[in-house]
């Protein structure tokens, strides 16, 4: 007894850390602080497709949005897969926001390139309006020729339910030509939701009340394709290494 009593706290640390290697730890909004360890920016720009990306008619300049930045690799891995897609003397501009101050200045520490900005700022405020609002005018634009939106679908559902992932994803439709999106299927919420009951705090309020459930990029399709966001589906990627599609949207031509 006395020999499989002191055995049991090292296996139980093991087991703890191979949890960690695997996962990045419990977080209400995703803002993980080693997010790119599990999910390297360099495997995504790898899964986006080639030949989709064009300029407007008579125009030299790209702009281009992440939301859910984080600590700015991907966006910076965007900026550089932009260039590569257009031409070398496009102007390419690119905007990452994320909510979390201390990644913010993470990803503003990762570049000093001029054309790559990254702006604390919740998508869910008044001042997001206005802040992006005001970056348009500067480029001298109505709307971002592409938006970006990598695994955080998610976090706004659990946290907004289901009429704030719904008004996410119409206000993003207002915002863009072209939307790519990486939805986290509904296995992902359970998880999330387990590794938050697991490290002590308080699960997601909403998780149980959630109608839109199952098939996630299913509902995405539908909302972002509906009458009021007028986009048609252009592609769908295969799986990535942790199991996840990119679906990209692009506006309808009137």
């Amino acid at each position: 007894m006395g020999m499989e009593g002191s055995d049991r706290p090292e296996i139980q640390i093991v087991e703890d850390k191979k949890v960690e290697e695997r996962e990045p730890g419990a977080s209400r909004h995703g803002n993980f602080k080693n997010y790119y360890k599990f999910h390297p920016a360099e495997e995504r720009v790898r899964q986006l497709p080639r030949g989709l990306w064009q300029l407007r008619k008579n125009e030299r300049k790209y702009n281009a949005l992440d939301v859910g930045c984080n600590a700015g690799n991907l966006t910076i891995e965007l900026h550089k897969f932009l260039k590569e897609e257009l031409s070398i003397d496009t102007d390419i501009q690119i905007l990452g926001i994320d909510l979390d101050s201390n990644l913010i200045e993470r990803a503003r520490a990762n570049t000093s390139d001029p054309s790559i900005h990254f702006e604390c700022l919740d998508f869910f405020t008044e001042i997001r309006e206005t802040a992006i609002c005001s970056y348009l005018k500067e480029l001298e634009r109505e709307k971002f020729d592409v938006v970006f939106c990598f695994s955080i679908t998610m976090w706004i559902h659990l946290n907004h339910g289901d009429e704030g992932l719904v008004k996410f994803l119409e206000e993003i439709c207002q915002m863009t030509e072209m939307l790519v999106i990486e939805p986290q299927p509904w296995n992902c919420y359970r998880k999330a939701s387990r590794r938050m009951r697991r490290g002590g705090e308080e699960d997601f309020p909403l998780i149980n009340k959630l109608k839109l459930t199952g098939r996630m990029e299913r509902h995405v399709e539908k909302i972002v394709c509906g009458e009021k966001c007028a986009f048609r589906q252009i592609t769908t990627t295969q799986d990535n290494n942790w199991g996840r599609k990119i679906l990209i949207f692009q506006r309808k031509q009137l």
